[in-house]
């Protein structure tokens, strides 16, 4: 009886071990820096495809309200990670917000000057002092202008800037109302485009302006107690850029049955194949990561305009822990 007993145990802890549940996957919150916008196509691939969870983790992606925004919301807690401009992320850290940022993939500002071929001539700094410059007061295109200005010796006196809210300054664009508008170089490009024109360019990159674009930021805290989810999440959003890449119009596609999008499928590839241009292929092994060279230019150029105060070293503003 005893033996037969031992059996039966025996058996039933091998059927509990077979039918045993799987791990449960890790909650991760990231929070966009904006609505969705085509290269946010890679974070709903990665998800798609099960390169979340074949990681272990269960990823819930919320849009956001820009960048400003994401970097306060993520370092309250309220979201675990977050998809943001890293400059405006320096410029959050600086003024006491517990972030990190963790990892960095367009390492040149997409800030530029973007008018419409044939009507303008962008060939340098000076070209701009003749010519109407669309601009919305305040946020990232103040802060380009400020360091534009700052690094070309060319003061605002200068320039005849006309103030636009963002949505108009489209408008103003394609009918003339101004020369040329500051903005991202793959957003701007790819709305000429869509209107039948080529977009004539002047980087703020190629003028001196050591911005940094997008990249991962996550509260303090939670990269204390979270650094193998955090390093899980980068590496498996690498695959989703990765995937994106081979395919810009097959990802334009796919995240066109997912979410509202606007803008036809030729618009979301030009703007997506934009921002990659400006980017680490995710191919690189060192996508990510981030060096002290560069934060200490942003840091020392964002002293400059007083954008932020002295007094924090740079290699407080970011870490390569947890960069796949």
């Amino acid at each position: 009886m005893r033996a037969h007993i031992i059996r039966m145990t025996a058996a039933l802890g091998l059927f509990a071990a077979a039918g045993a549940a799987p791990a449960q996957a890790q909650k991760v919150s990231l929070l966009l820096d904006w609505a969705w916008i085509p290269y946010h196509t890679v974070f709903l691939i990665a998800q798609e495809r099960g390169f979340y969870k074949d990681a272990g983790l269960d990823v819930t992606i919320e849009q956001g309200r820009g960048s400003a925004t994401t970097t306060v919301v993520v370092g309250q807690g309220t979201f675990d990670l977050g998809h943001v401009n890293i400059t405006n992320a320096a410029q959050a850290i600086a003024k006491g917000v517990p972030l990190k940022s963790v990892a960095v993939y367009q390492q040149r500002t997409a800030a530029s000057f973007i008018g419409i071929k044939g009507k303008v001539n962008l060939k340098d700094a000076a070209s701009l002092k003749t010519l109407k410059i669309g601009s919305t007061p305040g946020g990232s295109d103040a802060l380009s202008l400020a360091l534009f200005s700052k690094l070309n010796n060319m003061p605002q006196s200068q320039l005849n800037v006309v103030g636009l809210d963002g949505a108009a300054k489209r408008a103003a664009l394609l009918n003339g109302n101004v020369d040329v508008v500051s903005g991202d170089s793959h957003a701007y490009s790819a709305i000429v485009r869509g209107a039948g024109h080529q977009p004539e360019m002047l980087l703020l990159a190629d003028l001196g302006v050591p911005l940094l674009g997008f990249g991962f930021v996550t509260n303090e805290t939670y990269a204390r107690s979270n650094g193998p989810t955090i390093k899980k999440f980068l590496a498996a959003s690498k695959k989703g850029f990765q995937a994106g890449a081979e395919d810009p119009k097959k990802a334009c596609e796919f995240m066109k049955t997912k979410v509202l999008l606007t803008g036809s499928i030729e618009q979301c590839v030009d703007y997506f194949t934009g921002l990659l241009e400006l980017s680490q292929k995710p191919s690189d092994p060192n996508w990510g990561r981030q060096s002290l060279e560069q934060w200490q230019k942003l840091v020392a150029t964002l002293e400059s305009v007083n954008e932020i105060q002295p007094g924090k070293a740079p290699e407080a503003f970011f870490t390569n822990d947890f960069v796949p």
